[in-house]
């Protein structure tokens, strides 16, 4: 089946509902907003930003798998992982129904939102490393945006391993994590008076930049975390800081598991690096 909505007009769509009811291709409501705030907060985004920019990594996804000779299609299942208030997960309400979209946080308030924002039952809490309640081979996709751009190494390992045991044969991952640039905006929070909270502790993350940019492009996994810089609340320093992950690293630990199908980088779209996986 061919969607008749266009990435753009589907864009839209999701901004006019905002301050409007609007429905998806399949007929389901789009769901609610959380107030300006709460989006700001944790996306740094609020309104037509942060769609446009959730809009960007769907748009990565979808065409990667379309390129890829598999289609998101209905009838698919799709698990948004780390999914926050839903931002992400409403957008690939374009290709599949409310009824085979999932979504799983470690934050139970989230999931609270996101049940009521939806009208869905069909969004659950889930622990900072697998516990194997996910069906295995249940799923056709399982996104990720900003959540392996925090996840230790530990954590990020654990999880794409999990991702190969429910996703089915041929099914793909698409996740962000941080890319070589953002060194630049800690080095720009080292160096500026006066900056506070998060994008202070972001500045005194490393003494040195280069050693960990120089590490990051050996192929090395980098994490760092401290309390400033950790999520805060269930998202705390044992699983959560910030990451960078090499395509390299990706390759050289999941090859045999995953396909690297797009690697996508386009700040004006989105700041992290953009991976879309696909199962062997």
């Amino acid at each position: 089946m061919t969607n008749t909505v266009s990435t753009e007009e589907w864009t839209r769509r999701v901004i006019a509902s905002i301050d409007a009811p609007q429905s998806s291709p399949h007929g389901d409501p789009l769901p609610h907003f959380p107030d300006a705030t709460l989006q700001a907060n944790t996306t740094g985004l609020s309104g037509e930003a942060a769609v446009r920019q959730a809009a960007g990594f769907h748009d990565d996804v979808v065409g990667a798998m379309a390129r890829a000779g598999a289609p998101l299609r209905p009838g698919m299942q799709v698990l948004d992982f780390g999914c926050g208030w839903g931002r992400i997960s409403r957008m690939f309400l374009r290709e599949v129904s409310a009824n085979d979209l999932h979504g799983i946080d470690v934050d139970p308030d989230f999931i609270a939102l996101c049940k009521q924002l939806f009208g869905s039952e069909r969004f659950s809490t889930c622990a900072p490393m697998p516990d194997g309640a996910l069906p295995a081979q249940g799923f056709d996709l399982v996104v990720a945006y900003s959540v392996f751009s925090h996840l230790s190494q530990a954590a990020a390992t654990a999880w794409l391993d999990e991702f190969h045991r429910i996703l089915k044969p041929g099914g793909f991952v698409g996740f962000t994590t941080r890319h070589e640039s953002f060194f630049a905006y800690l080095e720009w929070a080292r160096n500026t008076p006066g900056v506070q909270g998060y994008t202070k502790a972001l500045g005194e993350l490393f003494d040195d930049t280069a050693v960990p940019m120089a590490a990051l492009r050996r192929g090395e996994f980098v994490h760092a975390t401290a309390m400033g810089v950790s999520g805060g609340g269930v998202r705390n320093e044992s699983f959560y800081g910030e990451s960078w992950i090499p395509q390299a690293w990706l390759e050289r630990e999941y090859g045999d598991r995953f396909e690297v199908v797009a690697a996508c980088f386009d700040p004006t779209k989105y700041d992290q690096i953009g991976f879309v996986l696909r199962k062997r």
